[in-house]
Protein backbone atom coordinates (compact mmCIF):
# COMPACT_ATOMS: atom_id res chain seq x y z
CA UNK A 1 0.00 0.00 0.00
CA UNK A 2 1.58 3.24 -1.14
CA UNK A 3 0.49 6.36 0.67
CA UNK A 4 1.28 9.94 -0.30
CA UNK A 5 3.09 12.15 2.20
CA UNK A 6 0.03 14.26 3.25
CA UNK A 7 -2.07 11.08 3.65
CA UNK A 8 0.73 9.45 5.63
CA UNK A 9 1.01 12.49 7.90
CA UNK A 10 -2.76 12.49 8.46
CA UNK A 11 -2.73 8.74 9.20
CA UNK A 12 0.07 9.21 11.73
CA UNK A 13 -1.84 12.08 13.41
CA UNK A 14 -4.89 9.84 13.60
CA UNK A 15 -2.74 7.09 15.11
CA UNK A 16 -1.40 9.48 17.78
CA UNK A 17 -4.96 10.58 18.60
CA UNK A 18 -6.10 6.94 18.78
CA UNK A 19 -3.25 6.05 21.13
CA UNK A 20 -4.16 9.03 23.34
CA UNK A 21 -7.79 7.82 23.41
CA UNK A 22 -6.54 4.34 24.31
CA UNK A 23 -4.49 5.76 27.17
CA UNK A 24 -7.60 7.60 28.42
CA UNK A 25 -9.73 4.45 28.16
CA UNK A 26 -7.15 2.44 30.08
CA UNK A 27 -6.96 5.14 32.77
CA UNK A 28 -10.77 5.26 33.04
CA UNK A 29 -10.92 1.45 33.31
CA UNK A 30 -13.99 1.47 31.07
CA UNK A 31 -14.05 -1.85 29.16
CA UNK A 32 -16.46 -0.78 26.38
CA UNK A 33 -14.44 2.37 25.74
CA UNK A 34 -11.25 0.29 25.86
CA UNK A 35 -12.61 -2.15 23.26
CA UNK A 36 -13.47 0.72 20.90
CA UNK A 37 -10.11 2.43 21.47
CA UNK A 38 -8.19 -0.78 20.75
CA UNK A 39 -10.15 -1.25 17.53
CA UNK A 40 -9.36 2.32 16.46
CA UNK A 41 -5.64 1.94 17.22
CA UNK A 42 -5.65 -1.28 15.16
CA UNK A 43 -7.34 0.51 12.23
CA UNK A 44 -4.81 3.35 12.44
CA UNK A 45 -1.83 0.98 12.50
CA UNK A 46 -3.27 -0.75 9.45
CA UNK A 47 -3.65 2.62 7.70
CA UNK A 48 0.06 3.35 8.18
CA UNK A 49 1.02 -0.14 7.02
CA UNK A 50 2.01 -1.51 10.44
CA UNK A 51 0.10 -4.77 10.04
CA UNK A 52 1.76 -6.72 12.86
CA UNK A 53 0.91 -3.93 15.33
CA UNK A 54 -2.61 -3.68 13.93
CA UNK A 55 -3.03 -7.42 14.46
CA UNK A 56 -1.80 -7.18 18.06
CA UNK A 57 -4.22 -4.38 18.96
CA UNK A 58 -7.12 -6.06 17.15
CA UNK A 59 -6.50 -9.26 19.13
CA UNK A 60 -6.51 -7.29 22.39
CA UNK A 61 -9.74 -5.61 21.29
CA UNK A 62 -11.30 -8.98 20.51
CA UNK A 63 -10.36 -10.29 23.96
CA UNK A 64 -11.98 -7.29 25.65
CA UNK A 65 -15.09 -7.53 23.45
CA UNK A 66 -15.44 -11.22 24.24
CA UNK A 67 -15.07 -10.55 27.96
CA UNK A 68 -17.91 -8.04 27.65
CA UNK A 69 -19.99 -10.48 25.55
CA UNK A 70 -20.22 -7.64 23.03
CA UNK A 71 -21.32 -9.42 19.88
CA UNK A 72 -20.99 -6.42 17.54
CA UNK A 73 -17.51 -5.51 18.73
CA UNK A 74 -16.41 -9.16 18.64
CA UNK A 75 -17.65 -9.62 15.08
CA UNK A 76 -16.00 -6.39 13.96
CA UNK A 77 -12.71 -7.46 15.55
CA UNK A 78 -12.92 -10.90 13.93
CA UNK A 79 -13.54 -9.30 10.52
CA UNK A 80 -10.63 -6.92 11.06
CA UNK A 81 -8.36 -9.80 12.06
CA UNK A 82 -9.43 -11.80 8.99
CA UNK A 83 -8.77 -8.83 6.72
CA UNK A 84 -5.39 -8.24 8.36
CA UNK A 85 -4.42 -11.90 7.97
CA UNK A 86 -5.32 -11.75 4.28
CA UNK A 87 -3.39 -8.52 3.78
CA UNK A 88 -0.37 -10.00 5.54
CA UNK A 89 -0.66 -13.14 3.38
CA UNK A 90 -0.66 -11.00 0.26
CA UNK A 91 2.54 -9.31 1.47
CA UNK A 92 4.16 -12.69 2.05
CA UNK A 93 3.17 -13.74 -1.47
CA UNK A 94 5.30 -10.90 -2.85
CA UNK A 95 8.23 -12.23 -0.79
CA UNK A 96 7.84 -15.84 -2.00
CA UNK A 97 6.81 -17.02 1.48
CA UNK A 98 4.12 -19.48 0.36
CA UNK A 99 3.91 -21.45 3.63
CA UNK A 100 3.45 -18.36 5.78
CA UNK A 101 0.93 -16.93 3.30
CA UNK A 102 -1.04 -20.20 3.31
CA UNK A 103 -1.13 -20.24 7.12
CA UNK A 104 -2.37 -16.65 7.21
CA UNK A 105 -5.07 -17.42 4.62
CA UNK A 106 -6.26 -20.28 6.82
CA UNK A 107 -6.35 -17.89 9.76
CA UNK A 108 -8.32 -15.36 7.71
CA UNK A 109 -10.80 -18.07 6.70
CA UNK A 110 -11.22 -19.26 10.31
CA UNK A 111 -11.79 -15.72 11.61
CA UNK A 112 -14.25 -14.98 8.80
CA UNK A 113 -16.28 -18.15 9.50
CA UNK A 114 -16.35 -17.30 13.18
CA UNK A 115 -17.53 -13.74 12.43
CA UNK A 116 -20.30 -14.99 10.12
CA UNK A 117 -21.49 -17.47 12.73
CA UNK A 118 -21.43 -14.93 15.53
CA UNK A 119 -23.28 -12.36 13.41
CA UNK A 120 -26.36 -14.60 13.62
CA UNK A 121 -26.67 -13.55 17.27
CA UNK A 122 -27.06 -9.90 16.32
CA UNK A 123 -30.36 -8.23 17.07
CA UNK A 124 -30.22 -6.03 13.97
CA UNK A 125 -30.74 -7.91 10.69
CA UNK A 126 -29.35 -4.99 8.66
CA UNK A 127 -26.11 -5.14 10.62
CA UNK A 128 -25.97 -8.90 10.05
CA UNK A 129 -26.40 -8.29 6.31
CA UNK A 130 -23.49 -5.83 6.38
CA UNK A 131 -21.29 -8.37 8.17
CA UNK A 132 -22.27 -11.19 5.83
CA UNK A 133 -21.38 -9.10 2.78
CA UNK A 134 -18.07 -8.06 4.39
CA UNK A 135 -17.20 -11.69 5.10
CA UNK A 136 -18.43 -12.72 1.65
CA UNK A 137 -15.97 -10.26 0.13
CA UNK A 138 -13.19 -11.83 2.20
CA UNK A 139 -14.09 -15.32 1.02
CA UNK A 140 -14.18 -14.09 -2.55
CA UNK A 141 -10.69 -12.58 -2.16
CA UNK A 142 -9.54 -15.89 -0.64
CA UNK A 143 -10.86 -17.75 -3.69
CA UNK A 144 -13.63 -19.46 -1.68
CA UNK A 145 -16.34 -18.50 -4.14
CA UNK A 146 -18.88 -21.09 -2.97
CA UNK A 147 -18.70 -19.82 0.62
CA UNK A 148 -18.90 -16.24 -0.65
CA UNK A 149 -22.06 -17.04 -2.63
CA UNK A 150 -23.58 -18.90 0.32
CA UNK A 151 -23.11 -15.83 2.54
CA UNK A 152 -24.52 -13.54 -0.15
CA UNK A 153 -27.58 -15.79 -0.35
CA UNK A 154 -27.95 -15.70 3.43
CA UNK A 155 -27.74 -11.89 3.32
CA UNK A 156 -30.27 -11.78 0.50
CA UNK A 157 -32.58 -13.99 2.54
CA UNK A 158 -32.39 -11.52 5.41
CA UNK A 159 -33.04 -8.61 3.06
CA UNK A 160 -36.03 -10.25 1.39
CA UNK A 161 -37.33 -11.43 4.75
CA UNK A 162 -37.16 -7.90 6.10
CA UNK A 163 -38.81 -6.55 2.96
CA UNK A 164 -41.61 -9.13 3.18
CA UNK A 165 -42.10 -8.22 6.83
CA UNK A 166 -42.36 -4.54 5.97
CA UNK A 167 -44.89 -5.31 3.21
CA UNK A 168 -46.94 -7.39 5.61
CA UNK A 169 -46.87 -4.59 8.17
CA UNK A 170 -47.87 -2.06 5.51
CA UNK A 171 -50.67 -4.35 4.34
CA UNK A 172 -52.05 -4.64 7.85
CA UNK A 173 -52.06 -0.86 8.12
CA UNK A 174 -54.28 -0.58 5.06
CA UNK A 175 -56.76 -3.20 6.28
CA UNK A 176 -57.14 -1.81 9.77
CA UNK A 177 -57.66 1.84 8.82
Amino acid sequence: MTVSQPEDDAARRELRAAVAALDAAEAAREPAQLSQALAQVARCHRAVGALAEADWYAKRGLAVARALSAVDASVDALCALAELALERAERLDTQDEARGAHRLRDTARDRAFEAAGLAQRAADPQWEVTVLLRVSDLFDRLGDHEDAIALQCRALGLITGATAGLRADAGSLHTTG
